[in-house]
């Protein structure tokens, strides 16, 4: 998933806190290892949640017209390492879908240091087909179902991930299928 925003005003837009500026009429594509800058940036909301808007923000496919969910695609899951090194951390994430396109949750590293990842676990009670992607290349596929209802996969051994890296989780469930809650859950330890 790209978070794309999107000025189709004929004025440039400044989002003073990260230091990006907007030309008129066009797009600027937040790169990955920037990502953690705009998860931090109260101008980038404000600028998605004015009426009408002063950017939209596109994921690659459609613009993504609901305040509230270009908001989360924005702040993303947000990873805050624990102060002390090498400590276990264990993060949440849940969310219902309703439709039958691909949902993806979207965190990223945003701590001082780096982080051990070791399992990451999806709860879906539906059939559903799951692809994770670090920094862009995928690098797990899992699958859900009502006799398997979680799914699970483990970095091996304890993969480093750097702070500005990103973890994508894209979900799909199957289609005509009624909504469903998924839980994400993710666990590391903090690293030196």
């Amino acid at each position: 998933m790209s978070k794309i925003l999107v000025n189709n005003n004929s004025f440039d837009v400044e989002i003073a806190d990260t230091g990006v500026t907007v030309a008129a009429t066009s797009a600027y594509t937040i790169p990955p290892q920037d990502y953690a800058t705009f998860a931090a940036s109260s101008d980038v909301i404000k600028l998605l949640s004015t009426d009408p808007a002063t950017l939209i923000l596109n994921d690659g496919g459609v613009d993504v017209l609901v305040v509230s969910t270009a908001v989360d695609i924005i702040k993303g899951w947000p990873v805050q390492a624990p102060a002390t090194m090498s400590e276990p951390f264990f993060f949440d994430y849940t969310f219902t879908i309703s439709d039958d396109l691909p949902n993806t949750i979207f965190f990223s590293v945003v701590a001082d240091q780096n982080l051990y990842l070791s399992r990451l676990n999806i709860s879906c009670r539906i059939e559903s087909f799951i692809e994770v992607k670090k920094n862009g290349e995928v690098i797990a596929s899992l699958r859900t179902g009502a006799a398997n209802p979680s799914a699970s996969f483990h970095w091996s051994p304890n993969r480093k991930c750097l702070v500005g890296d990103s973890i994508e989780i894209t979900l799909q469930k199957r289609i005509n299928s009624p909504d469903v809650e998924v839980g994400a859950h993710l666990m590391g330890l903090s690293a030196p």
